[in-house]
């Protein structure tokens, strides 16, 4: 009897624990992914015009984060720009592009010019996305604080609501020999499967 007592006692004592640790691990997570919401951002394009989070409601948001002289920055430029020509006529998703350097004319300079990489000149972006400055904040902006990120590109995406979708998407690559790359079809299935839960959502209400 005494020695049931003992192992009854010990298994309470290791479902306790368990308990414990799972409640832990789980209280960490909540932690970690606590922000719901996209960044209330207000910044500037290259024409000085104001652009808001908020102006993008009702729409899938990408968010391509990036600075100058960022040679991976410039690499997913190639897929990512295939990406927004894909959805060039679809009003349902908007790309926007981050620059985090704190000048300005660094900015616009890179906007233009883009850099050079493997003797092939590239550009970080292109027409088909907003482009946004958090100069002179640059990279300690709150933005880079509040998605807690320390390294680019980073991308982005957001939902119709503004709430965040996808912190980490599949990285677009740059086609071999005329096939797309995984991620590239990874990162467009993610859109896709978004809005069509859009679709139906509108056709049942």
């Amino acid at each position: 009897m005494k020695t049931i007592k003992i192992k009854l006692s010990i298994l309470i004592c290791l479902w306790v624990f368990a308990i414990q640790h799972v409640y832990a691990m789980y209280g960490t997570v909540v932690k970690e992914d606590s922000i719901q919401m996209a960044y209330p951002f207000e910044l500037k394009d290259k024409d000085g015009k104001l652009v808001r989070m908020e102006d993008f409601r009702g729409k899938v948001v990408v968010l391509d984060f990036w600075f100058k002289g960022c040679v991976p920055c410039m690499l997913l430029g190639e897929p990512l720009g295939q990406i927004r020509k894909y959805y060039e006529s679809n009003p349902d998703v908007v790309f926007i592009d981050i620059n985090l350097d704190d000048n300005v004319d660094v900015w616009l300079n890179s906007l233009k010019n883009g850099g050079t990489v493997q003797k092939k000149q590239r550009h970080y972006t292109d027409s088909l996305s907003i482009s946004i400055s958090t100069a002179p904040a640059g990279f300690d902006h709150e933005i880079t604080k509040y998605y807690k990120f320390n390294s680019v590109p980073t991308l982005i995406i957001i939902n119709k609501e503004g709430e965040i979708l996808e912190r980490k998407p599949p990285r677009p690559l740059s086609e071999k020999n005329g096939i797309e790359s995984a991620g590239s079809l990874r990162f467009k299935a993610l859109i896709n499967e978004y809005l069509l839960s859009i679709s139906k959502k509108t056709r049942v209400q």
